[in-house]
């Protein structure tokens, strides 16, 4: 799995951007509901090691800074709700209430624990902020995937700051890579994991709905 410091190095050298983010129509296809094991993230007691960094993100016009309410770490995005299921992306209703049990069960016997956050990375859709804590967040994502029969996606965990919505394809200017370049090394702050949720997106409302809870899944039962 590619880690932070090679996910950097490969931006800086191909520079492209893409049109990130769940607005974008061709990730839709057409679905109204998508859901996901998310961490949910108290941005605001963040907001003072998070502030110049979107501070140096927001003067560029493909850029979408999340705001607060919408800040979490995505663990695994497990598909489009429907009522009737007939493409290996989408699950009924059943299936979710089934995940969710199986993940109360693999998680039972996880601690809560502290992630620190820190230093601006980038994705070709995405300005992100790393997830550093030792490994209990991979260990937790193991153990749901494990449980729950799904399968693992690549790369390392991380908060999205923003989305990044450009035409694909579309050259990173210089003066954003050194934008980025200045905080790679900035600590953002710590926060503590005490649950895993079972989200839903609307993705019809608004660019920033509300998620909705599906299921509050707590850590040592």
């Amino acid at each position: 799995m590619e880690g932070y410091a090679e996910i950097w190095e490969r931006f800086k050298r191909e520079r492209h951007l893409e049109f990130g983010g769940h607005t974008d129509p061709e990730w839709r296809d057409g679905h109204a509901l998508s859901a996901s094991f998310v961490v949910p993230v108290e941005a605001p007691r963040l907001r003072e090691g998070l502030k110049p960094l979107r501070d140096v993100l927001r003067p560029f016009p493909f850029v979408s800074l999340h705001p607060d309410y919408f800040m979490h770490l995505t663990l695994l995005p497990l598909g489009f709700l429907v009522p009737k299921p007939r493409a290996g992306n989408e699950l009924a209703r059943e299936r979710l209430e089934e995940l969710e049990a199986r993940a109360r069960e693999a998680l039972r016997n996880f601690p809560p624990f502290e992630v620190e956050l820190a230093n601006l990375n980038v994705f070709p859709g995405a300005a992100f902020v790393e997830a550093h804590d030792g490994g209990m967040l991979e260990k937790i994502r193991d153990a749901v995937c494990g449980r729950c029969g799904l399968e693992k996606t690549s790369g390392p965990l991380h908060l999205t700051l923003a989305y990044l919505q450009a035409a694909n394809g579309t050259l990173a200017p210089d003066n954003f890579v050194a934008a980025v370049e200045r905080y790679r090394d900035w600590p953002v702050g710590k926060f503590s994991v005490e649950r895993v949720e079972i989200t839903l997106l609307n993705l019809g409302s608004s660019t920033y709905p509300e998620l909705e809870t599906f299921a509050r899944i707590p850590l040592g039962g």
